[in-house]
Formats: C-alpha cells, sequence, structure tokens
C-alpha cells in the first residue's frame, strides 16, 4: 500500500499546478531581459526551484549545479511556454531535506549563483556553491574563496583541488571565518582593526583545534597561514578578477624549494594567473602557459632561470604567467586581448604608483607590504605581440612608467627590427672563432642552423654575415638543405625571405638551392636522398623520414651549430626524454655525444639541457649559455624602460615635448646597441679568462661555488650538475679548466652576488659612484642630461649593476673567492679599491685597443696582455685592502695624482719599449711601465705621509723594483703550479712580504734622504753604508733567478733573505 502511495505521489508531482503555469508580467520582462532567471519558494513541507530560460538546457547541465549546493532532488520537470512571441523554457526541481531557515536566508545568493552558473559568465559551477547555502555567501565570496583555492593548489602540489574543496565545504563555519578575516584585514573603512584581527583569529584558532580528522586540519591551517602572509588585494576595488599579493617568505614553510620574495595571484573564472618576484626591481615576462595543473611551478622555475640572465641588467628575476579556462581553438585574438588586459589590470592593482616623486596608492587598497612602486614586464610565449596593449593599460591608468611599463611595442625597441638577440648571440660565440683567428665577416664558415627566416633570432642571426655557408636548417615544420651554397646569392634570398610576408622555407627559390638540395617537410615518411645529401650527411641509405634528416643534420660535422629556434633538440646521453618536457621535439633529439660541429650559438632559449652542454664541452666543443649567448635581448630591453623613465623626467620638467622624447629615444638606438653588443663580448671574453685560470688557480673556483651555493638562494650544485669538490674531475676538460656552460653560470651569478653587497652598502651612494651611473647610459645623452640622470629614481640599482659588471667581466668569477677570509666589510673595501686602481691606471682605454685588434693581435698575446693588466690591479686591489687607511680610498683622493702619475710614467727612463702596436706609443710604453703601476697606490700612501714629492717618491721605489728584481720575484711566484692549500696560503704571505719589502725600503730611503738630495743619490748613499749585507742579498738573488727550476719553498728561502735586510 504504502508503495503505491509513493508511486502516486510520483505521478501527481509531475501534474504542473497554477503556480506553475502563471508567470507575472515582471518576470516575464525580466526573464527576456537577463535571459535566465531562478526562483525559489520554501514552505515548511518542502522547497521548489524554478528557472526560467530563454535558452533550452538538458536537465543533466541543471542537476549538477544543484548537487554541488548539497541539494537532493526528489523530482524534475521541464516544459515551455510562449510569451510575447518568445519561448520560456521552464525547469521546476522539487528539494528535500532541506533546512528551510538557511534557505531562505540565503535565498538570493542561491538564485542568482544559480543563474550566473547556468549563464557561464561569472561562475563555472563547484562544489564551493553549498557555501551559499550553508552560510549565504555571496557571489564574490564564492569567487575569493575559490581564489584561495585555486592558489592553494597552484603552491602547495600534495593537497590536490578536490581535497581542498572538500575540507571547505566540510568546515563551512571554519571557511565563513576566514572571509571575515580577510574582510576586517582589508576593508579600508575597518574600524579598530587590529583588536578585530585579534578576536577572529582567536575564533579561527579554536574552531581548527576542534577538527579530528589530520588532513582537513593541515589545510585548514594552511589557509589561514595563506590569510596571514596576504600584504595586498584589489578585492574592495569591486573589478572583475581577484587578485592578492603574498609575503613569500612568511608563507615559505608550507612551500618546497626556492621561493619568490613578492608573489601576486590573479583569479577570474575564465582564467588565473601568477606573478614572482625575486626582489622589488624585478624584471620578466608575462606568458601564456599551457599547463593548467601546475603553472606556479613552470613560472617558478622560469623565474629562477630569469634571475641568472637578469645578472647583466638593473632589475633582479621575475616572471609571471596565466592559464585560459578554454581551449585554444576557441580563443579569438579579441578574447585572448581582453584576457590579458584583464591579467595585467590585476596585477597594477596591486602596486604603488608615483607621481611627481611621491608614492601614491588607492585609497581602497590596504597595503601591508612596503612601497612597490617599480612593476615592468616584457614579452613571452604566446604574448609577443602585447607590449602595445599593456603599455596602453599603464597610459589610461596614469601608472608613472607609462610606455616603459612593457619594453618593445610601437615607441619601443623592436628586437627583431634591431636584430639585437642574434647579434648578441654571434658576438658572444664569436670568441671561440677569434681564438681560432677565423673572422667569420670575411672568411666563409659552414652552418647548420634552426629556425627559419621570418623568425627574429633566426632570420636576424643568418643575416649578420654574408660569409655564412648555410648548408641546411630546420623549423618546426621544414627542413632547407643546400649542400654547396654560393654564399652571397644563398645571403640575399635569406634576406629577401625575412622581409617577405611569408618567410618560410617553402618560399625560397629553389633555383638557387645548389645541386641535390631541397625543401622538405618534418612529417615527411619518406625523404629521397640525392648524392649530395648522403655525402653531406654521411648516409648510406637512400632514403630518411622527415624526423631522421633532422637528427642526421644536427649531427653533421660544420663550423657552427645556430640555434634560433624554439625547443630542446639536444640532451646528454645519460638524459631520457622524458625529463626534458619538449614533447614536440622529442622525435628529433639527440645526445650532446653525436654532435660534430666545432662551436654552437645558443641564440634561443633551452635548445640545449646544462647537461648535454657539459657533455659536449667535455668532448671539446665549444659553447656557453644561452643566458650568456642571448643576453643581448634582456639587456637592450633594460636599456629601454630605463631610457623611458629618464625621458619622462626630462619631459615633465619641460626641457623635450612628447614627440622629441619619442625621437630621441630612436635616436640613441645604435648607441645604446653598441653598449649591450660590447657587454655581450665582455662576458665571452671573461668565460674565456676564468677557462684559462682554471686550469691553475682551481682551488679558487671551488671556493667561489662554495660561496654561491651558500649566499646565492638560486644557485645550487644540484641544479646546475656541479659535482662536490671531490668529483669536481667531472666537468674538468682535457685541458685541464673547468667547462665554459658552468663558468658561465659562476660568472652569472658572482654578479648577482656583488651586486647584492653593494645595493647593502653605501658605495653606491657615494661620489665616485656616479661614474658608473653616467657609463650606463649613451655617451651623448649623459652631458645634455646629467643632472635628470643623476635624479633617475633607479640610480642605486643602475650603479650597483654597473660596478658589479666592471669587477666581475674584467677580474672573473674567482674575484669573489676571498670573501669569507676578508668579511663583507674588508670585500667591500675590495671592491672599491678596485675600482680605483682601474680609474688610476687608466686601463679602460688600454683594453679596449686590445678588443679593437682581435685579428691583428695573436689571441694567446692579447690574454696574456689582459692577464698582466688584471694581475697589476690585483696587486694594487690587495695592497690597498690590507694597508690604506678607508679615509684614503675616498673617491678624489688617490685619483686626484692620476694625471701627475702619467705625466710621471711618459718620463720614466725605459731601456726598451716593446713594440706591440705599431703607431701606439702610449699603448706600447702602458706595458713596459705598468710592472712600476701596480706600485703606484703605495707610492701615493707614502707620499701623503711625508713631505716628498710624488715624483720622488715614485722614483726611489722605481729604483728600489729594479735593484731587487721584485717584478721578476713576483713573476716567478705567481707562475708557480701549486696542489697544496697550504701553498696557496704561503704564495699569499710571499707576495705580502714582497711588497712589504718594497714599501719599507722606499720609506727607509725616504726618511735617509737629504735636503736637496736627488733620489737616485739617496738611493745610493743608503745602500753605501749597507754594501756588505746589500750584496750578499743581491748575490744569493742573482743565483736565484738563473735557476731553471724554482719552487715555492726556494722562493720562500730567497725572500726571507731579503726581509732580514729590510727588518
Amino acid at each position: 500500500m504504502a508503495q503505491k502511495s509513493s508511486q502516486l505521489e510520483a505521478v501527481c508531482s509531475q501534474i504542473l499546478t497554477k503556480s506553475d503555469l502563471e508567470i507575472s508580467k515582471t518576470l516575464t520582462e525580466k526573464i527576456l531581459q537577463q535571459n535566465i532567471v531562478t526562483r525559489i519558494h520554501a514552505d515548511e513541507k518542502s522547497a521548489t526551484i524554478r528557472i526560467y530560460s530563454k535558452e533550452q538546457f538538458d536537465l543533466s547541465v541543471i542537476t549538477p549545479i544543484l548537487h554541488d549546493f548539497g541539494f537532493t532532488i526528489i523530482d524534475e520537470v521541464s516544459y515551455s511556454k510562449i510569451n510575447k512571441n518568445s519561448t520560456i523554457h521552464i525547469y521546476r526541481l522539487r528539494l528535500k531535506n532541506i533546512d528551510i531557515k538557511k534557505l531562505e536566508r540565503a535565498k538570493s545568493n542561491i538564485e542568482w549563483v544559480i543563474t550566473s552558473a547556468l549563464s557561464r559568465k561569472i561562475l563555472r559551477r563547484c562544489k564551493i556553491f553549498a557555501l551559499v547555502y550553508l552560510q549565504n555567501l555571496s557571489i564574490r565570496q564564492v569567487l575569493l574563496l575559490r581564489s584561495f583555492i585555486e592558489y592553494l593548489n597552484q603552491a602547495v602540489l600534495s593537497i590536490n583541488y578536490e581535497t581542498l574543496l572538500q575540507t571547505l565545504t566540510t568546515h563551512d563555519e571554519t571557511a565563513r571565518l576566514f572571509l571575515h578575516y580577510f574582510i576586517i584585514k582589508f576593508n579600508p573603512e575597518a574600524g579598530d582593526r587590529e583588536s578585530k584581527l585579534e578576536e577572529v583569529s582567536q575564533l579561527i584558532e579554536t574552531s581548527i583545534k576542534a577538527v579530528p580528522q589530520i588532513m582537513d586540519d593541515r589545510i585548514l591551517k594552511l589557509t589561514y597561514a595563506l590569510l596571514r602572509s596576504l600584504t595586498r588585494t584589489n578585492y574592495f576595488l569591486e573589478h572583475s578578477t581577484i587578485a592578492f599579493k603574498i609575503d613569500t617568505a612568511s608563507f615559505s614553510e608550507n612551500l618546497k624549494g626556492l621561493q619568490p620574495r613578492i608573489e601576486s595571484f590573479v583569479y577570474h573564472p575564465e582564467f588565473s594567473g601568477i606573478h614572482l618576484r625575486m626582489s622589488r626591481i624585478s624584471r620578466g615576462g608575462l606568458r601564456w602557459s599551457e599547463r593548467h595543473e601546475d603553472y606556479r611551478t613552470e613560472i617558478k622555475s622560469l623565474m629562477i632561470a630569469q634571475e641568472g640572465k637578469n645578472s647583466v641588467i638593473i632589475p633582479d628575476g621575475a616572471k609571471g604567467g596565466f592559464v585560459i579556462n578554454r581551449t585554444s581553438n576557441k580563443i579569438t585574438k579579441a578574447y585572448f586581448n581582453k584576457l590579458y588586459s584583464l591579467f595585467v589590470n590585476a596585477l597594477l592593482d596591486l602596486v604603488d604608483n608615483r607621481i611627481d616623486g611621491q608614492i601614491v596608492r588607492d585609497d581602497k587598497v590596504v597595503a601591508y607590504d612596503e612601497d612597490d612602486d617599480y612593476f615592468v614586464v616584457a614579452a613571452d610565449k604566446g604574448t609577443a605581440s602585447m607590449s602595445d596593449i599593456a603599455n596602453e593599460i599603464a597610459i589610461n591608468r596614469k601608472f608613472w612608467l607609462g610606455d616603459a611599463f612593457a619594453s618593445g611595442g610601437s615607441n619601443g625597441y623592436s628586437h627583431k627590427e634591431l636584430g639585437i638577440t642574434a647579434k648578441g648571440a654571434l658576438k658572444s660565440s664569436g670568441r671561440f672563432f677569434i681564438e681560432k683567428r677565423v673572422d667569420f665577416y670575411k672568411k666563409s664558415i659552414t652552418v647548420v642552423a634552426i629556425g627559419s627566416m621570418n623568425g627574429d633570432v633566426f632570420g636576424n642571426g643568418m643575416l649578420e654575415s654574408k660569409a655564412f655557408k648555410l648548408l641546411a636548417a630546420f623549423s618546426h615544420k621544414e627542413i632547407f638543405v643546400d649542400p654547396d651554397p654560393i654564399p652571397i646569392v644563398a645571403f640575399e634570398e635569406r634576406r629577401r625571405l625575412f622581409t617577405a610576408e611569408n618567410g618560410s622555407w617553402s618560399a625560397y627559390n629553389k633555383a638557387l638551392i645548389s645541386k641535390g638540395g631541397g625543401v622538405f617537410l618534418r612529417s615527411d615518411k619518406a625523404i629521397e636522398l640525392s648524392p649530395q645529401i648522403q655525402k653531406m650527411i654521411g648516409a648510406t641509405t637512400h632514403t630518411l623520414s622527415g624526423e631522421e634528416l633532422i637528427r642526421a643534420l644536427l649531427k653533421m660535422k660544420v663550423d657552427l651549430l645556430f640555434n634560433g629556434g624554439v625547443g630542446t633538440y639536444v640532451k646528454s646521453s645519460e638524459e631520457s626524454d622524458l625529463g626534458i618536457g619538449d614533447k614536440q621535439n622529442e622525435a628529433v633529439r639527440i645526445d650532446a655525444s653525436e654532435l660534430r660541429c666545432s662551436v654552437v650559438c645558443e641564440g634561443g632559449n633551452l635548445g640545449f639541457t646544462q647537461q648535454a652542454r657539459i657533455e659536449y664541452a667535455l668532448n671539446g666543443g665549444k659553447i656557453n649559455v644561452d643566458g650568456i649567448d642571448n643576453s643581448a635581448g634582456v639587456n637592450i630591453s633594460d636599456h629601454e624602460v630605463n631610457l623611458k623613465i629618464l625621458l619622462s623626467i626630462i619631459e615633465n620638467r619641460g626641457i623635450l615635448s612628447e614627440q622629441e622624447r619619442k625621437e630621441s629615444l630612436a635616436a640613441l638606438s645604435e648607441q645604446v646597441i653598441g653598449m649591450v653588443l660590447s657587454n655581450s663580448y665582455a662576458q665571452a671574453l671573461a668565460i674565456s679568462r676564468d677557462e684559462a685560470l682554471s686550469r691553475t688557480r682551481l682551488d679558487y673556483f671551488l671556493i667561489t661555488i662554495n660561496l654561491l651555493s651558500t649566499h646565492i638562494d638560486v644557485f645550487n650544485r644540484h641544479d646546475f650538475f656541479i659535482p662536490k669538490n671531490e668529483n669536481i674531475g667531472n666537468i674538468i676538460t682535457k685541458n685541464g679548466s673547468i667547462v665554459r656552460p658552468v663558468l658561465a653560470s659562476l660568472l652569472s651569478y658572482s654578479k648577482v652576488f656583488v651586486k647584492s653587497l653593494l645595493l647593502d652598502s653605501s658605495i653606491i651612494d657615494e661620489a665616485m659612484a656616479t661614474t658608473y651611473l653616467h657609463k650606463y647610459f649613451p655617451k651623448s645623452f649623459v652631458g645634455t642630461y646629467e643632472r635628470e640622470i643623476n635624479d633617475h629614481p633607479l640610480r642605486r640599482e643602475i650603479i650597483a649593476t654597473m660596478m658589479a659588471d666592471t669587477v666581475i667581466n674584467l677580474q672573473g668569477s674567482s674575484f669573489i673567492s676571498d670573501y669569507q677570509r676578508f668579511g663583507k666589510t674588508k670585500f667591500l673595501t675590495k671592491i672599491r679599491s678596485y675600482l680605483i686602481a682601474n680609474n688610476l691606471f687608466g686601463a679602460d682605454d688600454i683594453r679596449r685597443e686590445i678588443r679593437h685588434n682581435d685579428y691583428s693581435l695573436d689571441v694567446a698575446l692579447q690574454y696574456e696582455l689582459l692577464n698582466e693588466i688584471e694581475q697589476a690591479l690585483e696587486f694594487s686591489t690587495g695592497w690597498m685592502v690590507r694597508s690604506a687607511d678607508i679615509s684614503q680610498l675616498g673617491d678624489t683622493h688617490i685619483l686626484g695624482y692620476k694625471d701627475e702619475l702619467i705625466s710621471l710614467l711618459k718620463r720614466l727612463e725605459i731601456k726598451r719599449v716593446p713594440i706591440i702596436l705599431k703607431d701606439k706609443p702610449d699603448f706600447n710604453r702602458f706595458f713596459s711601465v705598468l710592472d712600476y703601476l701596480r706600485f703606484s697606490i703605495a707610492a701615493i700612501m707614502l707620499k701623503e705621509q711625508g713631505s716628498h714629492s710624488f715624483e720622488n717618491v715614485m722614483t726611489i721605489f722605481y729604483l728600489v723594483i729594479s735593484k731587487f728584481r721584485i717584478i721578476e720575484l713576483i713573476n716567478v711566484l705567481s707562475g708557480i703550479t701549486l696542489h697544496l692549500e697550504s701553498d696557496h696560503l704561503l704564495r699569499r704571505q710571499l707576495m705580502q712580504f714582497i711588497e712589504f719589502l718594497s714599501v719599507n725600503y722606499t720609506r727607509k730611503i725616504l726618511n735617509f734622504q737629504r735636503t736637496g738630495e736627488t733620489p737616485e743619490a739617496a738611493f745610493k748613499s743608503y745602500f753605501e753604508d749597507k754594501t756588505a749585507i746589500f750584496d750578499t742579498n743581491m748575490d744569493y738573488l742573482n743565483n736565484f733567478m738563473q735557476r731553471e727550476n724554482k719552487d715555492i719553498r726556494a722562493v720562500t728561502t730567497v725572500v726571507n733573505q731579503l726581509m732580514v735586510s729590510v727588518i
């Protein structure tokens, strides 16, 4: 009987009542206007939801939404009604087991959420809808909770999205308290904020303590920790996005591995994104990511990589990225632009503005962090054409950086038009050809390349020299083979393709391809190989698939493999393809052990894995790293941004009009290109010098590695594949040097280390530091706008970067190896001392002359000359660190003697001036007096201590150095190969003894000198009184110098003998 009653009830429920069929005029108009309207009716026994829609839905679309609320549906019925020539579809759903009070309280919010979910414009369906019913949350609050869940899902990969949802919906009261905490913390109108936060914090902690399940407890504590670490939000700006900034340091215990210092997260129903910064002054691109599951992990790894690449520019590393909740085939350009704009606007909501030099913040943003007004972005994967849109947003918001916000764009430096990335890459890897004395601008070299002529890096790279003999290239679709090209003919055709609308290889004039060549597809199953191709690749088979042909091309014996494309094409023989991450190019990837090219140029990113670079270098290949080779791109963008900031200052002061400002930026491009390429050249040269130095002073580099591992968060042996010291032989080449890919990383992170020290010091605020600020900008600009340059808001960061760049590019990464021995204060003195000595010697002009004679001077001689300069500077620097008072190291104190020193050295009698360069007498004389220059600072200090003239002091120094064969002693000591750590310590001590000997003999003679006596006469008279001991010592010294084999012990004996005579 009961069963029949239930069946009857079910049948009756399908019968439409009068209220089901009646639609009021007001409701009809609302339906027609909104398309979808939801109404809830409840009484003591049941609750009914009616959905009115112009669009027809399957009930399978509606019922899951109601289930997300936790509703149980008794029955459902759908029907239609025609009103005013429009069909209205009606869905009636009856619910059971409902808490009527909660339903009535949340009625309007539930109705709005159902409507929004069905309209697919604001909300996607989600189980968090249960909190709308249980806690009467608004749509905005639902979105806020979803933003927390989305961020935690990305940041803490050990907990999945569903578990997070389940916990927060199960503990709905705690979830409500989380929202309450957030509102109090960031509501700009909240009064008595501290006490209210304390009150709700106690409620949250009590609530969490009562939770019995360990996973729920962890998730609730995690969410609470996130809320406490938030520093800003745009929530009260009431934009369609919800964004918040995280003080990651206070949240880091919940995260694994290295973390950014500043993090911003943006949530929107249609996309979500992240932006990570290593410091307040950071820069990096925004990319469209396809890794929905772990885009934060992707962006974080790219931010860490960017930190190393940014060692040559002012800001630290940053990276941003976003994912779109739509398949790519449904993303139109207009839709993409809309979401990109929302993302950029949300990020700008979280930073400050600067007006008339003052920090300005929106009144509706409550901030718990420091002032944060420097925020810039750049193009990246998927956003290459978005700079103008980003800058338009900045300008419309009156953001102080204006069109300096995003580099590039219509009013910026176009990398493709300038060809800067390719030029820089070839300038960097060109070092290998200089070392072979091959000028590839004049002499043909064979090339295999990755990319196509319509690409920026590839296209510009293959137009850099008319002498390139491009034998083959491949892109993501095509393969180009030209077994025996005529370089100039092929160059002209490549130039035509570069500017053509269709610059793919298929558009190459087939009549200009040499015999046996052609254009093929990567997807070809079988390509007939001509005899010419067979010979070129060394194949015995007559056919290869497109993918097999590419692998064969990569293995060719050529002078240069140029990577101007996208993808990872070479791994180490110990790596598996699974760990590479580039599935698209897996079929064409080869092992580094299979490479036969002489040189690799990495114009593109990630073409090689780091392990592949190391393996290739160990096999004798010449390679740096991508961050070194293609650094010119990021470098010129940074110059652009800082020039725009400067030009805005000039414009705001009424000196230039807006149009003149734009014209000035364009006019400076050639000078900026020159500075950027000079840096690319200098970095590659520094690595080569480190390569040579690591053969004899390996211990310096081991100390450097340990130091960076300890002090630089982003640097660790594991990630850079640097073994422990006992296994360091695994990265040592056959000629005994550390492999260049490792040295390149050491160079970059040594700059990061020095820069961080300088930013935390007063050196960059001193008058001498202004020189390095001016060096950053084009020379023609400095004279005209010196005052405005001095007022640049990034003055300190620019100076620190330029100083770090100068020191490390010239002295190499091992410059920092004595940091632990010196300590921070003394090491900063070392930096200051080196910069002073370098300026005093006028060494920059001499180095410039050496570099201008790359192909006329033998490379070994070039390196020898550069080493002589650095050894002299190292000696002078060491003396200042040990002996000079800090007050004597002021910017004008020592440098005030520069003109007098140069004049004295020109008058110094040198028996024979070697002719290194014809018609360069000053250059040649510099090296003839360099050994005496190294003591010039000591001479200045002695002059300061007495009444003698500087010329008098220098002359006696010169006589002492000559008589005691000091320079020869130093050269002998420097040239001895050492193996024991104790011997390295002994060498340092002996150098100090030799220095002491020279200075103290000079001081004694100065004190002995009579009034009116010439330096020469004083020197002679002094030793006439000590003939016996002097002659004995000189005989001992001369006999030692005649020996063929001189070891550290023998030098020790000689130096001790000389020391006895001076004490």
